[in-house]
């Protein structure tokens, strides 16, 4: 495969690769979790693809100053766009990384409040407390980026 059919190639991988993370920011912004599993899997396996096409383009041989200029000008133009969208693609998977640490920080948190637990009324109709503390809920937090 000669280099200017490889940087086709590589131009088409990056648009998909583009579009691939422009949809998965729409459904992180629009908190569709569960559409996003096979959206991640294509994306993982054109990332791949990129890479591999990437190192070929570096592969000894024909110099890739023998291919088409405006095919370069494209590619390099795709390649800052790509760039922009790993950015973004970056951010919004930092930010909802956030949210859910903050998220579960606060349900550990709950669970880990040391509260009195009503066990009833009293003679007088009041409510009652118990003297003793309430049992520890052992809880494990998944913290994987």
């Amino acid at each position: 495969m000669n280099k200017s059919t490889r940087v086709t190639e590589l131009l088409a991988i990056t648009s998909q690769l583009i579009g691939c993370m422009e949809r998965e920011l729409e459904l992180l912004r629009s908190l569709k979790p569960t559409e996003l599993k096979q959206l991640q899997l294509d994306k993982v396996a054109l990332a791949d693809a990129y890479q591999a096409f990437t190192m070929a383009l570096k592969e000894p041989g024909e110099d890739l100053a023998s291919v088409n200029q405006a095919l370069r000008d494209e590619l390099t133009e795709a390649t800052e766009r790509f760039q922009g969208a790993v950015q973004d693609n970056l951010r919004a998977l930092k930010a909802m990384r956030d949210v859910n640490e903050r998220v579960m920080r606060a349900v550990v948190q709950a669970l880990e409040e040391k509260r009195a637990a009503v066990t009833g009324y009293n003679a007088r109709g009041s409510v009652t407390k118990s003297r003793r503390q309430p049992a520890s809920c052992p809880v494990a937090v998944q913290q994987r980026a």
